[in-house]
């Protein structure tokens, strides 16, 4: 019990670099899985939009024009005549949109000439004022065609007017139910934590077993009488414990910070972080066998998983990295944490629990046993030739 305690203390030593990891997974995690989450909401849904109108035939067609506007839309006085001012205020989002209705309007309306009767000034780019002169343009189009059927001019205008307002007032959404086609909250978080976890268990779990090859420690443990099997069994469940715990409280916090969204499927990406708890301890067992010094395990482990994070996908996501990338990060651990994650998100509840999914968790617990192996194997050289 005396080993495990000394252990567990010997991270007071490292408190600095474990609130540092905490607080860039906590910002810097969050505002990337605020920005890239795409949950099974509205992806699209028409919007209102600040139009600024100019009439200067003010006629009774111009006027019901302005009125459909005033209707459908935001309208806003453009306080200007100046094309060009009013060109920079659209340009520079004053207002979204600007209509100009020149002198003539209607007469040309009646002559059935609907087409460039009013002048836009628009982004060009937005969707909403792209539907916006569609819509003008329907509108001018509907009076033509009422004018033309024998209608009078109020007639077609009020029958117009009020079948664009009605068809305005439809809402319309698109919804994407595919799973494939969402990133959730979860999914950003867990894949930021690839980095986060690794640097923390890496140094932590490195810093800790280098504790105890301390030549003070190892003498007074020595003396004590403990047997061998007692003591590495300590070492063991402290490094073990240290593990669990930072594993446990990242997936703690990930939880209260994604209350807002929706997540069923916290268990399984639990499962994956726990699997690459393995891994960052292995790697923290071949960092310790290769240098005892704190500096270099820093160095080590900053190189180690700052490579793998942006070569597995962490960073950057994989579809932006070329083949030849994307095939030697086959090689690293980190990138079959993040495909499970992807998997995860992609996969409904019921069918995520499946033999590709415990492939990729057997994988990751393969690389960590590759880490200890190589650690083992470091360890027994350095002793042979006492280095």
């Amino acid at each position: 019990m005396s080993v495990f305690n000394a252990i567990i203390k010997s991270l007071k030593a490292n408190y600095v670099n474990i609130l540092v990891y905490f607080l860039i997974f906590a910002i810097f995690g969050n505002m990337q899985a605020r920005s890239t989450v795409t949950t099974k909401e509205d992806v699209f849904e028409e919007t209102t939009i600040k139009v600024a109108v100019t009439d200067y035939d003010n006629s009774e067609l111009s006027k019901a024009v302005v009125q459909y506007l005033q209707e459908t839309q935001e309208v806003v006085d453009p306080k200007t005549e100046d094309l060009r001012v009013m060109n920079d205020n659209v340009r520079f989002l004053i207002y979204d949109y600007a209509v100009i209705i020149p002198e003539g309007f209607q007469k040309s309306i009646e002559s059935g000439n609907e087409e460039n009767s009013l002048e836009y000034i628009c982004p060009g780019e937005t969707a909403s004022a792209f539907l916006l002169t569609e819509k003008l343009n329907d509108y001018l189009q509907d009076i033509v065609i009422y004018l033309n059927s024998g209608y009078t001019e109020t007639e077609a205008i009020e029958l117009t007017h009020e079948q664009m307002v009605k068809l305005s007032e439809t809402k319309a959404t698109v919804i994407d139910t595919a799973d494939e086609n969402h990133r959730s909250f979860y999914t950003g978080m867990f894949t930021f934590n690839g980095y986060t976890l690794m640097m923390l268990l890496s140094i932590c779990g490195a810093c800790a077993l280098t504790f105890m090859k301390d030549k003070d420690v190892s003498n007074r443990i020595s003396v004590s009488g403990m047997h061998f099997f007692t003591r590495n069994a300590a070492v063991i469940s402290a490094v073990l414990f240290i593990g669990f715990l930072i594993t446990s409280v990242i997936i703690a916090v990930i939880y209260v910070m994604s209350l807002q969204y929706p997540g069923g499927k916290l268990i399984f990406y639990a499962i994956d972080t726990y699997c690459l708890m393995f891994v960052g301890l292995g790697m923290a067992y071949l960092i310790c066998s290769i240098t005892a010094n704190e500096n270099l395990i820093n160095m080590l482990s900053n190189m180690l998983v700052l490579s793998m994070s942006f070569l597995c996908g962490v960073f950057v996501d994989t579809k932006f990295l070329s083949d030849s990338i994307v095939k030697l990060a086959h090689f690293l651990p980190l990138y079959w944490y993040t495909t499970a994650i992807k998997y995860i998100n992609d996969t409904p509840f019921d069918s995520i629990w499946s033999r590709q999914f415990g492939l990729y968790l057997f994988i990751e617990i393969l690389f960590a046993l590759v880490f200890f192996g190589a650690g083992m194997v470091v360890s027994r050289k350095k002793e042979q030739y006492a280095i």
